[in-house]
């Protein structure tokens, strides 16, 4: 009773309630991050992201299709062009593949322009790759050569080859100032706003990051997207690549959940697309690694890995080699913590089932007691009723024999006087020796007892019986006992002493033992116990 007055005291509910929260507390690591809804539907996007890569072979073996029915090299060359496109972002071993068989198109039907636009798209390929001595020696050694129809393309890919070495040297500092420069000269030699007003936001952009003039980058990167927006097939192509660098102007300008919104954003759009070439998941995931959010990091940082595995591109595994070491310790150590918060959060929760078992135990053990203080209030209850009742049977019954007898004795009271007055001696003679007419008359009086405890105890026979032998069993008269089974019926009433038994019955005490003396040999139980047996015989 001590414990469950403790547990629902004030003290103890103070208690429970405490141990509840270190409960609830070991188990929100993580929890108090502000939910940005983009990396939920980037999680969602990585679950589903084998059934984009499967749309993306079915549109390829479409196309495959297309080119065993090509009559031309020209049909052939544009399905394979078509194809390689497709392949460039999605699988770079399957575009190489093409590309060589455009090369020999371009061979064989001896058009140059095939040849230099095949070579650049090949230029581009192995910079994405990371195979940039490769693609820097192909540029070099068509630049004398490229159509004019061509420097766009070809000045883009050396471009795009430039950006990847200074992405790649940028915490190398001397070899990053000299990418810098070179890509400062190329943008310098070209004006944006002279450009269309889609990709000259592009194109200021990059200078301007360059520049480090991350609030003019910011203006132009917006102008892009929302330019981007309105064609729906440019926001299928530069979505990802808008995003990304919208990001990166964010990163630079301190908005870090902007920074992480917008990555997630273009890691959409490169799963959807089936774009396996991507950068930015890989950023995502140290960006939550540096706000140790290492679950989602180590999630995102090998599926990224995933992509550039299944792409081929020996750069992008390389940058993902050097950080999943680190984002992998650091989400087992958040796992070994996780698992230390379990444990202590079982340990609690043990703690706190015991007392509840104990708390249930004492609880079960009391209603037990409860339920045994009932029964036993229902028993004394009963014997009470049973008392008062017999109480009143013989309250009834002697205040019925005084009445009768009172009457008796008003009438013997009469005849006396009657007698004395007229002189009738003899009779009054006769009535004091008590020949006849006696006021109380001893077989009336225990007859009206018999009737009365028989009332009370209509099973005393029967039950007196089952204590003796059958041969010795008392046979009577319904209503009727005789002198043996008095004495016991007085002896249930509670009347156990003998001087009392005989002025009742009219018997001396000598009599009244061999009476009890003869019905105690007649028994099949010890004697001794015979008297305390019929203490327990009961009433209806």
């Amino acid at each position: 009773m001590k414990i469950i007055e403790i547990i629902f005291s004030a003290k103890g509910r103070k208690l429970l309630m405490l141990w509840v929260v270190i409960l609830l507390a070991s188990c929100q690591e993580n929890k108090n991050r502000k939910e940005i809804p983009e990396i939920e539907k980037l999680k969602n996007a990585v679950l589903h992201k084998e059934e984009f890569r499967q749309k993306k072979e079915n549109q390829l073996h479409i196309q495959k299709e297309l080119l065993k029915s090509a009559k031309t090299l020209e049909q052939r060359y544009q399905i394979n062009q078509k194809i390689i496109e497709m392949y460039s972002g999605f699988q770079s071993d399957s575009a190489f593949v093409y590309i060589s068989r455009n090369l020999a198109l371009a061979k064989k039907s001896g058009q140059q322009e095939w040849k230099y636009e095949t070579l650049i798209t090949e230029s581009r390929l192995l910079s994405a790759t990371g195979l940039f001595v490769e693609a820097k020696s192909i540029l070099d050694s068509i630049r004398p050569n490229v159509p004019e129809s061509r420097i766009f393309n070809y000045n883009s890919a050396e471009e795009g080859l430039y950006n990847n070495l200074y992405d790649y040297s940028n915490r190398n500092r001397e070899f990053a100032d000299v990418y810098r420069k070179k890509l400062l000269q190329y943008y310098n030699r070209g004006n944006g706003e002279e450009l269309d007003p889609v990709f000259g936001n592009l194109f200021l952009y990059n200078k301007y990051r360059l520049e480090g003039n991350w609030v003019a980058a910011k203006k132009s990167i917006d102008g892009f997207i929302e330019h981007i927006r309105e064609d729906r097939n440019l926001s299928e192509n530069f979505s990802a690549i808008a995003y990304y660098c919208k990001a990166n102007v964010e990163k630079n300008l301190g908005n870090t959940a902007l920074q992480e919104k917008y990555l997630a954003l273009s890691s959409i759009q490169d799963i959807q697309r089936a774009t396996t070439e991507n950068g930015s998941m890989q950023e995502l995931s140290y960006l939550l690694y540096q706000k140790e959010e290492y679950d989602l990091a180590y999630f995102f940082l090998n599926s990224a890995m995933d992509d550039a595995v299944f792409y081929n591109a020996r750069f992008r595994s390389f940058q993902i080699s050097k950080l999943q070491p680190i984002i992998g310790k650091a989400y087992n150590d958040q796992i070994n913590r996780s698992n230390d918060h379990l444990k202590i959060a079982l340990t609690i929760i043990s703690l706190m089932i015991f007392l509840l078992a104990v708390v249930i135990y004492l609880l079960i053990k009391n209603l037990r007691e409860v339920n045994r203080a009932r029964k036993n209030l229902k028993t004394v209850n009963a014997k009470l009723h049973e008392a008062n009742r017999i109480k009143e049977e013989y309250v009834a019954f002697f205040v019925q024999q005084s009445s009768l007898y009172l009457e008796k004795f008003e009438q013997y009271k009469k005849q006396i006087s009657l007698r004395v007055a007229t002189g009738q001696l003899k009779k009054l003679e006769e009535m004091l020796k008590g020949k006849k007419g006696d006021i109380i008359n001893p077989n009336e009086f225990y007859q009206n007892f018999d009737n009365a405890f028989l009332r009370i105890y209509p099973n005393f026979v029967k039950e007196i019986n089952v204590f003796l032998k059958p041969e010795d069993r008392f046979t009577l008269k319904p209503g009727i006992l005789n002198n043996e089974l008095r004495i016991f019926a007085l002896i249930r009433l509670g009347i156990n002493d003998t001087q009392q038994i005989s002025g009742f019955l009219r018997y001396t005490v000598q009599t009244i033992y061999n009476y009890k003396s003869k019905v105690k040999q007649k028994m099949v139980i010890p004697s001794d116990d015979f008297e305390s047996k019929i203490m327990k015989i009961g009433a209806i």
